[in-house]
């Protein structure tokens, strides 16, 4: 059933259906619907514009510019409790950058 009208204009009381009434609150209804939408989709296209400025991309960094972060390790499990030790070998253009790991089980 649609909206509700206690008075109609014939005198009648009591509750019935207005297919007026009806096609109005869809119409309002559909209006919600579409303001909503366009706020989500103006949402969506502002989160993409910043996450496109928050990743790095492959040419992103310029000569003189650089990019920090973390890099997080496991503890080695498969060692027998012993140390782990590792080369990471990192290249920018011809530039070979190098990262000597030692690595102890978590807790010693």
């Amino acid at each position: 059933m649609g909206p509700a009208i206690s008075a109609p204009p014939s005198g009648r009381t009591g509750t019935f259906y207005s297919p007026t009434a009806a096609v109005i609150a869809q119409n309002n209804a559909a209006v919600q619907n579409e303001a909503m939408f366009t706020a989500t989709i103006e949402r969506g296209q502002q989160n993409m514009v910043q996450l496109e400025q928050a990743v790095i991309k492959d040419n992103t960094l310029m000569p003189g510019e650089w990019y920090g972060g973390q890099l997080h390790l496991a503890p080695p499990t498969d060692q027998g409790g012993g140390q782990k030790a590792y080369s990471i070998v990192i290249m920018v253009g011809s530039d070979r950058h190098v990262i000597e790991v030692a690595q102890a089980p978590a807790g010693s």
